[in-house]
């Protein structure tokens, strides 16, 4: 008796119908040097169309959307990558899984930065008191907002 052959299961990936370069397209933007692999904007907007979901459940999370998200999908020019987690979360774009995994994570970026004599280096210079927790809350794109009430919280 023959043995049965295993069916292969196909991933959302092989089956949206777009190849590893243009779904990379999506994630990242045109190939700064070589340019797009799309020959038309009908063929970019047809390639988002079949490869949204799996691009955005590659690149799409943690506060991070795609290059495909920003030019179909958000008004606006995209934010710079620093200041992007912050922006999606002021605007409620972040999924309800994102925006508490996100504060999570901020709140205990804020309460490092508030540790009694907490300091952090630049490379140049190292910073201390209110200038070291300005910086790093800098660089953790704490939002303002988030900050203002954990520190209200904190003198209450």
């Amino acid at each position: 008796m023959p043995v049965p052959r295993a069916i292969a299961k196909t991933s959302d990936i092989d089956s949206c119908g777009l190849t590893l370069s243009e779904l990379q397209e999506l994630w990242l933007g045109a190939h700064p040097t070589s340019g797009s692999c799309f020959c038309t904007r009908e063929e970019l907007v047809a390639a988002w169309a079949a490869g949204r979901a799996v691009v955005m459940r590659l690149w799409g999370s943690h506060g991070r959307r795609p290059a495909g998200y920003y030019e179909f999908e958000y008004a606006g020019r995209r934010p710079p990558y620093d200041l992007e987690r912050s922006t999606l979360w002021r605007e409620d774009l972040l999924t309800v899984e994102e925006k508490a995994e996100l504060e999570a994570w901020w709140k205990v970026e804020f309460e490092k930065a508030h540790a009694p004599d907490f300091f952090i280096s630049t490379g140049s210079e190292v910073l201390h008191g209110d200038a070291a927790v300005q910086a790093h809350l800098r660089w953790a794109d704490v939002p303002h907002e988030l900050a203002r009430r954990w520190i209200a919280a904190q003198n209450a």
